[in-house]
């Protein structure tokens, strides 16, 4: 399941570097000149916030050095969600990046406002009985993403308002740090 999740970061990272969804690849974005020192999703997510939001009793693994990625998995067998936060640096706004990334027809998508966020979008889909949420909220050229995989049966309202939650805490973190990636 780790892997999966890890793909799917991954998939975004490539999207938001310019890839479309089965189309030919377009230029790659401008990136910024000077590019934030990297931080880790896990400086301001730990394992008691998300048990508390998700119901996921699990233990941080913060990834590696050069790989931005927060990441909280139970124990297989368990029933409970697993989260993963990370984030992108994209020179455009998060409406360009999505337009880039392609969504699956069926996908219910939502603009929550986010505090301390310029733009947001969550997304919710079923597949195969399992629930999957993925929300991103932009500050500046600092694209983050949380993805939350939850199997039958799932409280949905909880999962998404968990996720709007992690949102607000990584644009409020973002904020407050100058991490935006602009000058």
């Amino acid at each position: 399941m780790r892997r999966s999740v890890a793909a799917g970061a991954a998939v975004l990272l490539l999207a938001l570097a310019g890839c479309g969804d089965g189309e030919e690849v377009g230029e790659k974005p401008d990136l910024p000149d000077e590019t934030p020192a990297l931080w880790n999703p896990c400086d301001v997510l730990d394992d008691r916030f998300v048990e508390k939001t998700f119901g996921t009793v699990a233990e941080e693994d913060n990834g590696e050095p050069t790989l931005p990625e927060c990441r909280f998995a139970p124990d297989e067998g368990t029933g409970q969600p697993v989260v993963t936060a990370n984030y992108s640096l994209f020179s455009g706004t998060l409406d360009e990046a999505w337009d880039k990334m392609g969504q699956p027809e069926k996908a219910d998508v939502r603009e929550p406002k986010i505090p301390g966020a310029e733009s947001s979008k969550v997304v919710v889909a079923v597949v195969k009985k399992q629930l999957y949420v993925d929300g991103f909220v932009q500050n500046g050229e600092l694209i983050q993403q949380v993805a939350v995989v939850a199997p039958a049966p799932y409280d949905e309202d909880r999962i998404v308002a968990g996720v709007e939650k992690t949102l607000t805490r990584l644009a409020t973190h973002a904020a407050e740090s100058g991490l935006e990636g602009t000058d």
